[in-house]
């Protein structure tokens, strides 16, 4: 497996896991283990698939990052909102439970896309 690859999987379970512990030492939130596990599961998927077709459709690697941002709210407004919405109200601490793995699996999975089609044009 590629150096990269190894990388980017270690740092999102190192990241995602020290905030799941966090988060859940703060606030007790019923549905927490499975937002992070999906964060998780689209990011690497995402990653993935740009990985395997960085060399064969590098015009449209943005495009399918782009469709894995939009795949994670697609998911958050079909499966997690409805779930959220079952006593009429969507508090702060179910916001959280869905952004914070979110907006960190959005931040390394950027840093590590931008790390890798840098590497590919040197």
């Amino acid at each position: 497996m590629n150096k990269q690859l190894i990388n980017f999987h270690l740092v999102l379970i190192l990241v995602l896991g020290i905030s799941y512990l966090t988060h859940n030492f703060l606030y007790n939130s019923t549905h927490l283990l499975l937002l992070y596990t999906l964060n998780f599961s689209i990011a690497v998927f995402v990653y993935w698939l740009i990985y395997l077709l960085r060399n064969l459709q590098k015009e449209y690697l943005g495009f399918y990052f782009l469709a894995g941002t939009f795949l994670k709210f697609i998911v958050f407004f079909l499966l997690v909102l409805p779930v959220f919405r079952e006593d009429t109200i969507v508090s702060t601490t179910e916001f959280l439970s869905f952004f914070v793995p979110y907006i960190l699996s959005l931040i390394i999975e950027t840093k590590f896309l931008i790390t890798l089609l840098n590497s590919e044009y040197k």
